[in-house]
């Protein structure tokens, strides 16, 4: 099993070039081109229909060249555990609320994730134009937690 932290130095990994990420509904850290965006856009119209033309046009002219991610994305690319924020949520064990995870926890609402980093803050992307974040637990509205699959949280604490 792999230690918890090892999620921490991944995300922060991320974080240090965070320039180079954008949210990209659908996105899994490939590049964005514009092939790419407009695949996503044409399989997600439930999310991508809520945006004009313009605005669209505007976030892909942002997001071009960049890798793109959404939450579930961030979360697979630092842990290898694929799937939607969701699905990586039903593969958690050990859940709990936010109130008495431990750092390197899987934080959930339902539509959005992110990581437990500790002393009350989460990394996590959130929304189109956003790139990779720190913003307090409270502030972002998360619920529920979880320890991921396969990681070994002996150690961690819930500070």
């Amino acid at each position: 099993m792999i230690m918890w932290y090892i999620l921490l130095r991944n995300a922060f990994k991320l974080f240090v070039m965070r320039w180079r990420y954008t949210y990209w509904y659908g996105a899994k850290g490939e590049v964005l081109t514009d092939a790419v965006m407009n695949q996503l856009i044409a399989a997600y119209p439930e999310f991508y229909g809520k945006y004009s033309p313009a605005q669209l046009e505007n976030y892909k002219n942002q997001a071009r060249g960049k890798l793109g991610l959404d939450c579930s994305g961030f979360i697979t690319l630092i842990s290898g555990i694929f799937g939607a924020s969701f699905q990586i949520w039903e593969k958690c064990v050990n859940k709990t609320d936010v109130v008495h995870c431990t750092a390197g926890s899987f934080l959930f609402k339902l539509g959005h994730c992110g990581l437990d980093i500790g002393y009350g803050y989460v990394m996590h992307i959130g929304s189109m134009g956003e790139t990779i974040t720190i913003s307090k637990i409270q502030d972002v509205g998360f619920t529920d937690a979880g320890q991921l699959p396969n990681y070994n949280y002996e150690g961690a604490l819930n500070v």
